[in-house]
């Protein structure tokens, strides 16, 4: 017999490949698995029948879910995460030439699912889904020996993670300027759900908001599921309290300050033998700790000149040799280093804060748990819109966020520098940038952000949003990554905003836009100046039609009249006709 994923293969992609399938009476069913899933499953995966025939999901002929379950390996530390692709189709159960005795519904409804060791399931879907169809074509659902072939091929040839199956452009497309507020949310380690429809746009949304933190889905995900005692994050974030992360400092002299003396002040100038030698003790001691601290502050001020003298003269390179006033660089990096010297992934989702592209009505208690801190989920029943702990919601039936505090709200408002950026999502032709652009974008974005944390420059931080950037440096995904430093590569960026600059006209039509289009007053304004322009276009047109027919009925009335003085004339009648 097969064993389950807990005794199978550590180094095999695919766990298990599972068909599930939903019976009218009895509900959800495993039907099929490879390698062997022995039952009674696992309280951890119960789940799982959810997961793979979401609520709603039988409106709809097809759809493709992803879905992360917790290991029920315990000591494999490698993948404490699994993450599954879940394939669902229906068929009109009069068409299959082997229909079971108790289905009595007109449609059968499967889902085909994939339990991974890593997070390729954007490589794998397309596959996945070819298989399922070929699987519903045939009509017959007993013949499974397809599968057991297309596992073997995987864990045989396992595919490579690839960025390409990740739209950031996409993202940029549906959201436009709300990307950058999505992106700066998820930096936040809020409680955030989003309720799309269907499930892969919901799925598909979130890890493609997810992919724009280089290498998060790769790499940080591998804790996503897991929740725990709050202590265990704490202990892994070792901070210096008393370091000063800013400046540097010269900590191989140090100084006693027990054995330094005050001189006594002198009152008068009469000569007092009996303190000379105090008064020289202390001169001596004195003079040598002035000479500590000459010597100290003279290489502190040299280490800090040269290093702003480097940074004034990059910024004039850049200003100099930049010809157009929306290009953005990295500054001072050397195209040389990997991503990996800029100490990414950046670890959004460590234990108790929480990745899932979609969870069911069965994890409506698990959102609840006081361990938890933060997490991103998708799910597709409204009973999960109802739960008060949520910080903000994203659904496709309304027209703005949901976000529930009036802080978050202005943790989220983004700033002029912000809007500025936004518009380098799209070309002169105001065409949508190409989806490595945007990524870098975003990457730049992101170490720029990191760099203005480390600095006390307020103007940096302002352009930032101050109240985003004290609530990003609480969060337990920064503090963790400052724990890790020093970062000599990133100390090397200038301390800025990426658009950072002085205010011109052009940012108070930004400002406007962003008004008017993002924001609910904005549109409830701009829809009533549209409906009063329409108002009056329609008054104005009725009384250019009023004015009309009057003009026509009047010059028909005098033609009609200078008709009849012409009859009397020709019939030289006593009297001329009435005007009446």
């Amino acid at each position: 017999m097969i064993k389950q994923e807990s005794n199978s293969s550590e180094k095999s992609l695919v766990v298990h490949l599972i068909i599930i399938g939903f019976h009218h009476k009895k509900g959800h069913q495993i039907e099929y698995s490879y390698p062997l899933l022995n039952e009674p499953i696992d309280e951890r995966w119960s789940n799982l029948g959810g997961l793979a025939l979401p609520d709603g999901v039988h409106q709809r002929e097809n759809d493709l879910i992803y879905f992360h379950l917790p290991s029920l390996n315990n000591q494999d530390d490698y993948s404490k995460t699994l993450f599954g692709i879940a394939s669902y189709r229906q068929i009109d159960a009069n068409t299959v030439t082997n229909k079971e005795a108790d289905i009595t519904r007109n449609s059968i409804q499967k889902s085909v699912c994939l339990i991974l060791r890593r997070p390729v399931y954007g490589n794998l879907s397309e596959e996945l889904k070819l298989l399922t169809e070929k699987y519903f074509q045939e009509k017959n659902f007993n013949d499974r020996n397809m599968f057991e072939e297309f596992v073997d091929k995987l864990n045989k040839n396992p595919p490579q993670f690839n960025l390409k199956y990740y739209s950031a452009r996409d993202l940029v497309i549906r959201y436009r300027r709300k990307t950058l507020i999505l992106f700066k949310l998820i930096l936040l380690q809020k409680k955030v759900l989003f309720m799309l429809s269907p499930i892969q746009s919901l799925v598909e949304t979130i890890m493609n908001l997810v992919s724009l933190i280089p290498n998060l889905i790769e790499t940080g995900l591998n804790e996503c599921t897991l929740i725990g005692e709050r202590d265990d994050i704490e202990n892994e974030i070792n901070l210096n309290e008393n370091e000063d992360i800013v400046f540097e400092r010269n900590d191989d002299k140090q100084i006693n300050f027990d054995n330094i003396k005050l001189k006594p002040l002198k009152l008068t100038n009469d000569d007092d033998n009996d303190n000379d030698d105090d008064d020289d003790q202390s001169s001596r001691i004195s003079n040598q700790f002035e000479q500590t601290i000459n010597e100290d502050i003279k290489n502190n001020l040299l280490k800090r000149a040269t290093s702003i003298t480097n940074k004034l003269t990059d910024t004039f390179n850049r200003l100099t040799s930049s010809s157009s006033p929306t290009s953005i660089t990295i500054n001072n990096i050397n195209n040389n280093y990997s991503i990996d010297q800029y100490q990414f992934s950046y670890d959004l989702f460590k234990k108790n804060n929480l990745l899932h592209p979609y969870i069911s009505i069965h994890s409506l208690d698990m959102i609840n748990n006081s361990n938890i801190n933060s997490y991103l989920i998708g799910a597709s029943n409204r009973l999960f819109r109802q739960q008060n702990n949520i910080d903000f919601i994203l659904t496709d039936y309304d027209e703005d966020f949901i976000i529930q505090s009036s802080l978050l709200k202005q943790q989220l408002q983004l700033t002029t520098a912000d809007l500025r950026f936004t518009q380098l999502f799209e070309d002169s032709q105001s065409n949508v940038q190409s989806e490595e652009e945007i990524r870098r974008l975003f990457k730049i974005y992101l170490l720029s952000l990191l760099c203005v944390t480390r600095t006390p420059n307020d103007e940096a931080i302002n352009d930032f949003n101050p109240l985003f950037v004290k609530s990003f440096q609480s969060t337990d995904a920064f503090r963790l990554w400052q724990s890790k430093g020093p970062y000599p590569y990133i100390d090397q960026i200038i301390p800025r905003h990426p658009q950072a600059g002085q205010l011109n006209v052009t940012d108070v039509k930004l400002r406007v836009a962003h008004v008017l289009d993002d924001t609910e007053t904005g549109r409830k304004l701009k829809g009533a100046f549209e409906d009063t322009s329409q108002f009056m276009g329609e008054k104005s047109r009725a009384a250019t039609k009023v004015l009309g027919q009057a003009k026509n009925s009047l010059f028909s009335s005098v033609i009609g009249t200078f008709n009849q003085g012409k009859q009397w004339l020709s019939k030289g009648q006593p009297s001329p006709p009435s005007l009446d």
